[in-house]
């Protein structure tokens, strides 16, 4: 308790030197911030591509064998325990600094994250998606064609609101991946304030409040939209 009082003059002291933000720094942070943009897209993207058969192998009702749905949950579950800027940090350690160490650190975490959302809908589709795939192979469908025309359908809205949701999860977390020396806005910030540029740092804090706010609510409002017509709302 001692030492935070005795710190507490030099936070308000900090705090005060940020004011007035440095706005004439912004032109040299567009990159950075459109960097940060590309490296949450593009990890999104990228685990989206890998979670989506993935998660169909971890389903109970749609595993080829349990041993294989054993096997992938478990992966799925190594890979979201591991958080985002420890995946970035060992990836930063074997492929250098730079953006694809941030992509592949996001892409390594969210495969996890996705991959169970996605599994968990599969099982939870309802009684009403179990009797129509019922019906479906009784008809002589095989369980590829069961999955890609009965079940996928039924999900994707679901599949498309947590995508969504998880990008808005991967921005403000793209933002800081400079910390580890990932690339983006946070190597910016970083910088800035192991150099004491105290105004600097102030406005890096107001564009990165700036870009996620904007992506939240454009996402968010495709999110309310996309479920509200697969009949989720």
């Amino acid at each position: 308790m001692p030492s935070a009082t005795r710190n507490f003059p030099f936070a308000v002291d900090y705090i005060a030197k940020m004011f007035p933000p440095d706005f004439s720094v912004m032109p040299r942070l567009w990159g950075p911030m459109i960097e940060t943009l590309q490296m949450a897209i593009a990890g999104t993207v990228l685990a989206t591509m890998v979670a989506l058969p993935v998660s169909f192998l971890a389903a109970r009702n749609t595993e080829p064998c349990s041993l294989v749905g054993v096997a992938t949950r478990l992966v799925l579950n190594f890979l979201r325990s591991m958080p985002v800027m420890v995946w970035a940090l060992l990836f930063v350690s074997l492929s250098g600094l730079g953006m694809l160490a941030g992509v592949l650190g996001i892409t390594s975490h969210v495969v996890g994250a996705l991959g169970k959302t996605f599994y968990e809908c599969i099982e939870a589709s309802g009684p009403k998606a179990a009797d129509m795939l019922e019906a479906m192979r009784l008809d002589g469908a095989t369980e590829r064609q069961v999955i890609r025309h009965g079940l996928f359908p039924e999900v994707l809205p679901l599949f498309a609101g947590y995508i969504l949701y998880r990008f808005e999860s991967t921005i403000r977390t793209s933002t800081i991946m400079g910390l580890v020396g990932a690339g983006g806005i946070g190597l910016e910030l970083t910088m800035a304030i192991r150099m004491f540029r105290r105004q600097e740092v102030l406005t890096i804090i107001l564009a990165v409040l700036f870009l996620v706010t904007i992506v939240d609510h454009i996402s968010g409002a495709v999110r309310k939209t996309v479920l509200r017509n697969g009949g989720y709302e």
